[in-house]
């Protein structure tokens, strides 16, 4: 396996997605894109994926792609929010080159007493070239936000913001056991989140065809007249 590397892309002057890269990208399911990374072998296979607990809202709007940016959220209890982390995200936001992925995490302890964005936010971060928010947390507005083709992936839908704060923007953060730096590159669908390391981009059309091509053996095999057991362990190649 080749030693990890993970580019962290700062928002402003910083390369952007290209359009063919983009394209490729939204047409393939994130499942796919995993397992091609694995083939790759530029990070450990427990490496590179968010965990199960962020699921994605509204699978029916297809593959979501874009560069991260990371918050840090609080809820201010007792005490008036602050304003200043709220206008630093739109200002990277309004510096990057989209389409971006808003990543927010959790601070407050307490992800169940509040949402951290709903339709007044999400229609900013669209007019500045957000095409998502990531939390593992909650959000809200969700039919409103679903008609906008605006992509979510949470853990709750909570009915309150309450009294929320961004403490940090562009800080790396770590959501249900993945690490993820303002700048990787994200691709999720109804199945979940994988990071895309930015030194894979030469290489990955190879691989998912390579992983497709393997997968479609496995399943003409597997559906076909002629299947046993022993008749697929030669498939695959397993000599025990």
């Amino acid at each position: 396996m080749r030693p990890a590397t993970r580019r962290s892309v700062p928002m402003t002057g910083s390369p952007a997605l290209s359009a063919p890269d983009l394209d490729y990208l939204r047409g393939v399911d994130s499942p796919t894109i995993a397992n091609a990374l694995e083939r790759l072998q530029l990070r450990d296979r427990s490496d590179g994926y968010l965990g199960g607990s962020i699921g994605c809202a509204f699978p029916e709007l297809g593959t979501m792609v874009g560069v991260a940016l990371t918050v840090t959220v609080d809820n201010a209890v007792g005490r008036p929010a602050r304003q200043e982390g709220y206008w630093q995200l739109w200002e990277a936001l309004e510096r990057a080159e989209g389409p971006v992925v808003i990543v927010m995490k959790d601070a407050s302890g307490t992800p169940t007493r509040l949402a951290y964005a709903g339709e007044i936010m999400v229609t900013l971060a669209s007019r500045l070239g957000a095409v998502g928010i990531v939390t593992d947390g909650a959000l809200r507005d969700l039919p409103e936000v679903r008609a906008r083709g605006f992509h979510y992936f949470m853990r709750y839908p909570v009915v309150s913001h309450a009294n929320f704060e961004l403490s940090k923007v562009g800080d790396p953060v770590f959501l249900d056991g993945q690490l993820v730096r303002t700048g990787d590159i994200l691709h999720g669908d109804a199945n979940g989140v994988v990071t895309v390391p930015w030194e894979s981009l030469p290489e990955l059309r190879d691989a998912v065809a390579a992983i497709q091509a393997s997968e479609r053996r496995d399943l003409d095999y597997i559906d076909g007249p002629d299947f046993t057991l022993d008749g697929y362990k030669k498939v695959r190649g397993y000599g025990g």
